[in-house]
C-alpha cells in the first residue's frame, strides 16, 4: 500500500495536533519533522517516533524522501518554508491562512502552479459536522435563497496574552477571521464585493501586545447576500471555554443556527462543576475528527492525484480579502475587492 511521507514545519500547538492526527491516517507517514525551537523538535519527535529531526526548514526541504510537506509555523512566517518545499518539488499543505499579505500568497501560489504541485490550505472547518451540515441544508435549498448571515468567532484574551507568544505579529482576524471568512464563500459559493471593517486597540496595547482587540466586518457579495463577522481576541478569561463559535445564516424560507462552542450533546456533572466534554474529538485518539478529515482528503489528493478541495487559489481570495478589512479599518471607508 502506497503511504504518503510527509514532513511537517513547526512543532507548536498546531503542528502538534497534525502530526497526531497524521499518525491516525493509513495512507500517511511522518517521515520528519522541523522546528528552530531545536528542543521541542527533539522532543516532540521522540514523543512520536518520527525517525528524523531538522533544526530548520531548509534541511527538510531538501530531504529527498519527504514527498509533502505542512507548513504549522506562525502566522506571520508561512512564506519562506513553503517557498522552499516547493522549489524542492514538494507538494504542500499550508496552515490558515496562506499568508499575511497579498504579495507573499501570490508567490506560493505561482510557485505551486509553476512546478504543477498540489497545494491545499487548512481551513479545517469545512470539515466540521454542523457546517458541513448547513452547507447540505443550504444546497437543498431548505431554507431559500440565502439572505444574510452573522457569524463570530473569538477567544478570551488567554490565547494572545498567554497560549501563543507571537499575537503581536498576526492578528485576531488572521487568526480567526480567516477560517470565517473561507466558511462563508464555501457556504455561499461566491465572493465578497464590498467590505467595510472597523477595529479598536485598547485592552492588548495597554499590556503591550501591539495587535487589535477585535474587528468587526460587514462583507457583502457579489450575488446579494451580506453578512456581519465579529473576531475578538479579549474575552473574559472566565469563559467556560477558550473559543466562541457561532453563525446563523437566514434565507428566504428559514434559518441555521450553529453553535460549535456549547453543542451540549454530553454534560458531566458533579460536585464542583458542569461540563462540556468535546464531542468532535476521537476519544482512543485525542485528535480533531474534522482535523483528521482534512488531513485525509489533503493525502487522498496526493494518492489518487486529484484537485484539493481547498486550493491555493482559495487562499489566496481569503488573504486579499482580510486584507480589505484591514485596510478598510485603518482608513474608515468601504473598500472594493478586485
Amino acid at each position: 500500500m502506497r503511504r504518503i511521507r510527509m514532513g511537517i514545519v513547526g512543532v507548536g500547538i498546531q503542528g502538534e495536533q497534525q502530526l497526531k492526527s497524521f499518525k491516525t491516517i493509513e495512507r500517511a507517514e511522518v517521515l520528519a519533522v522541523a522546528d528552530s525551537n531545536v528542543k521541542r523538535a527533539r522532543e516532540i519527535g521522540e514523543k512520536y517516533n518520527v525517525p528524523r529531526i531538522y533544526p530548520d526548514f531548509q534541511g527538510l526541504a531538501k530531504d529527498p524522501d519527504v514527498e509533502a510537506v505542512s507548513i504549522c509555523t506562525p502566522d506571520h512566517l508561512h512564506t519562506e518554508p513553503a517557498l522552499a518545499a516547493l522549489e524542492n518539488n514538494k507538494h504542500l499543505l499550508v496552515e490558515k491562512p496562506l499568508a499575511t499579505n497579498v504579495s507573499d500568497a501570490e508567490k506560493i501560489v505561482e510557485e505551486a502552479s509553476k512546478r504543477g504541485l498540489k497545494l491545499m490550505v487548512n481551513f479545517s472547518n469545512r470539515w466540521s459536522p454542523p457546517f458541513q451540515l448547513a452547507k447540505d441544508t443550504i444546497e437543498k435549498g431548505e431554507i431559500g435563497r440565502v439572505v444574510n448571515a452573522y457569524a463570530r468567532l473569538s477567544d478570551t484574551i488567554y490565547v494572545p496574552t498567554e497560549m501563543i507568544k507571537w499575537s503581536d505579529k498576526t492578528s485576531v482576524l488572521w487568526f480567526l477571521g480567516s477560517h470565517v471568512f473561507d466558511l462563508l464563500r464555501w457556504l455561499f459559493k461566491d465572493e465578497a464585493k464590498r467590505v467595510f471593517g472597523v477595529s479598536r486597540s485598547v485592552v492588548l496595547n495597554s499590556m503591550g501586545i501591539r495587535t487589535p482587540d477585535f474587528y468587526q466586518a460587514i462583507i457583502e457579495f457579489q450575488n446579494g447576500v451580506t453578512a456581519v463577522m465579529e473576531n475578538s481576541w479579549i474575552l473574559p478569561r472566565g469563559e467556560p471555554f477558550i473559543v466562541d463559535f457561532k453563525m446563523e445564516v437566514f434565507g428566504e424560507k428559514g434559518a441555521i443556527r450553529i453553535d460549535r462552542t456549547h453543542h451540549g450533546s454530553v454534560r458531566i456533572v458533579n460536585d464542583h462543576k458542569m461540563s462540556f466534554p468535546d464531542v468532535y474529538v476521537l476519544p482512543s485518539e485525542k485528535v480533531s475528527m474534522f482535523l483528521k478529515a482534512g488531513l485525509e482528503c489533503f493525502v487522498e489528493c496526493l494518492i489518487h492525484d486529484s484537485k484539493p478541495p481547498v486550493t491555493g487559489e482559495d487562499g489566496l481570495i481569503v488573504t486579499r480579502v482580510i486584507s480589505a478589512i484591514i485596510r478598510s479599518s485603518e482608513t474608515g471607508v468601504p473598500l472594493e475587492i478586485g
